[in-house]
């Protein structure tokens, strides 16, 4: 559960990035510019498995369902928190966003690497380093939808299966007020 975990936090950080001395033609938004609803195929040690990402423009948040049940995470960019949810537990841990992972403020050097279609959609290749200052392949779409991720050695990381341009359901951002709040445990290598 702890690896599903530290996997289904990857798109965060990788969201975030936003080009610092990109080409000056075109620079993608560090965050999307619209609701959208993606779910990915990502690579984790057991094998290949799906995670669901959701982004809400009018909220500033991102909620993530990494592999498995009863676990869910929701970044909220407008208040600097992050959320771990445990309905199995019904527990809560509510604790400040990682820095890099709010939009400006991860610095990161883009590369701009070629052009691609993913899941029917254009994006264009950047190369540049994910929040672990490893080297990447990002593959964006021009409204701040990351479609792919991978090593510069060609293996995927994730993958977007499909994206779907549509209202999310607001509700599924509020953090249960019911649900026992839990310290936050320490996070490596948070910058």
């Amino acid at each position: 559960m702890i690896r599903a975990f530290v996997l289904a936090l990857l798109l965060v950080p990788l969201l975030a990035l936003v080009p610092a001395s990109a080409q000056p033609v075109y620079k993608p938004p560090p965050v999307p510019t619209r609701d959208v609803d993606v779910l990915y195929e990502i690579a984790t040690p057991e094998g290949p498995a799906q995670q669901r990402l959701r982004f809400s423009l009018m909220r500033q948040a991102f909620r993530i369902d990494p592999p498995g049940r009863g676990l869910y995470v929701i970044v909220d960019q407008g208040r600097r928190r992050m959320y771990t949810v445990r309905d199995d537990e019904r527990s809560v841990i509510d604790m400040a966003a990682p820095a890099a992972w709010m939009p400006g403020i991860h610095g990161g050097h883009f590369q701009r690497r070629g052009n691609d279609v993913v899941a029917g959609l254009p994006c264009t290749d950047w190369e540049t380093n994910d929040s672990e200052r490893r080297t990447v392949l990002v593959c964006m779409t021009l409204d701040g939808v990351m479609l792919r991720a991978r090593t510069v050695q060609g293996a995927t990381l994730a993958i977007a299966r499909q994206v779907r341009f549509t209202p999310v359901d607001e509700s599924i951002f509020l953090v249960p007020g019911s649900y026992r709040r839990l310290a936050p445990p320490p996070i490596p290598n948070a910058r």
